[in-house]
């Protein structure tokens, strides 16, 4: 997985933070995402769209990933993170849709980060039942993670635990815009608080 040397820290003009939006499928990460990605002004990637054709092949299948199968995945997004904050010389701010369903995705994942110098990182866990989950999904079109993979994902679900500090749940059952709003106070907050240490 990539990394930043010190050379590369000192070109970064101010602070930078990354936030992930994560979840099982049909939580709506993606909506959350670029909703908060216009707000804060901050780049959105899909992480999805870093998936190798394999595991997209598989999901296309209703074959669930394997851990082995998301290796490839996470070294791709911390690439992307890691080339991001670098090439950016402000406004280097950055919203990633990353499943991240268990507690050792989390920990890749933040130490990429931490590689990569972001000064925060914070993951937004989407959180349903499995049920609401499964409707939402069989309602959607043109996507290749199909319904039948939510109960795959919460057969390995590992929801945050209270010391995984960096992480909020967020219930996405009520409707949509109150979700969003929910999720952009408490990243208002976030932000506001490490720039207050600064």
């Amino acid at each position: 997985m990539s990394s930043l040397n010190g050379s590369d820290q000192g070109s970064v003009k101010e602070p930078s933070w990354i936030l992930f939006v994560s979840g099982p499928t049909g939580s709506g990460k993606s909506s959350v995402a670029k909703f908060l990605a216009s707000k804060l002004g901050a780049h959105f990637l899909e992480g999805d769209d870093l998936h190798p054709k394999a595991n997209i092949d598989k999901m296309h299948r209703g074959e669930p990933l394997t851990d082995a199968d998301r290796q490839g995945w996470f070294e791709a997004i911390d690439e992307q993170a890691s080339a991001y904050n670098r090439q950016q010389s402000q406004h280097h701010h950055l919203i990633i849709t990353c499943s991240a369903l268990k507690r050792a995705h989390r920990d890749i994942l933040r130490e990429g980060c931490d590689r990569a110098w972001y000064s925060l990182m914070h993951f937004f866990f989407l959180d349903a039942p499995e049920s609401l989950l499964r409707q939402r999904t069989e309602a959607r079109q043109n996507h290749f993670a199909k319904s039948n993979l939510v109960h795959s994902q919460f057969e390995v679900l590992e929801r945050p635990r209270i010391d995984e500090y960096d992480a909020t749940i967020i219930s996405v059952v009520p409707p949509l815009d109150e979700v969003q709003a929910e999720t952009l106070k408490v990243a208002t907050q976030l932000l506001s608080n490490e720039r207050a240490y600064k």
